[in-house]
């Protein structure tokens, strides 16, 4: 005669979730290792984000501008041009407080202050875009060149998403006749 070991339920449920338990901390260590991968830049950009360059918190714009004027401040009439797949936004221009859009309006959100005035010397121009995929910006002032770049949203396989990125922009003087303007 072999003797069988006996199996109480409440042992058997015991040990069903103790197995649970511990699927569940490797599915947590597996998820949390998987954005062990450097975030990575793009077209005048970088990754940003939580350790390893994943996002970590709320919903991030896909690409975060910032507009500068060498030497001084941005054209008052400064206007930002987006288009992607989904569609042509519209224009957000500086000195038109009409086209200063919120994320309820449109996909691309500038940080000004809507119960003032347009600013007269603003340093930077901060605009967020709420785009997914490639998208177009086109940019133009008075005395500087017109500024036109595609962006590109950068994949991380480690994440398995988009990594939001900062994208630094610096306007050109425009040149005349070989005379600055």
């Amino acid at each position: 005669m072999v003797a069988r070991p006996s199996f109480a339920p409440g042992r058997v449920l015991s040990l069903t979730a103790l197995a649970a338990l511990s699927l569940a901390a490797l599915a947590t260590a597996a998820a949390v290792g998987a954005c062990d991968g450097a975030g990575g830049g793009g077209a005048g950009g970088s990754g940003v984000g939580g350790a390893g360059g994943c996002p970590v918190g709320p919903r991030e714009a896909m690409f975060t501008i910032t507009v500068r004027a060498p030497g001084g401040p941005v054209p008052r009439d400064t206007t930002v041009r987006v288009a992607w797949s989904a569609a042509e936004e519209p224009t957000f221009a500086l000195d038109d407080p009409t086209t200063w859009k919120t994320l309820d309006e449109a996909n691309v959100v500038c940080a000004v202050d809507r119960a003032a005035p347009p600013p007269e010397a603003l340093e930077a121009l901060v605009c967020e875009l709420w785009t997914v995929g490639v998208t177009r910006v086109e940019i133009s002032g008075t005395g500087y060149e017109d500024f036109e770049q595609t962006l590109t949203p950068v994949m991380s396989e480690m994440c398995e998403d988009f990594i939001p990125q900062k994208v630094d922009i610096e306007l050109v003087p425009a040149v005349d006749g070989g005379v600055e303007e």
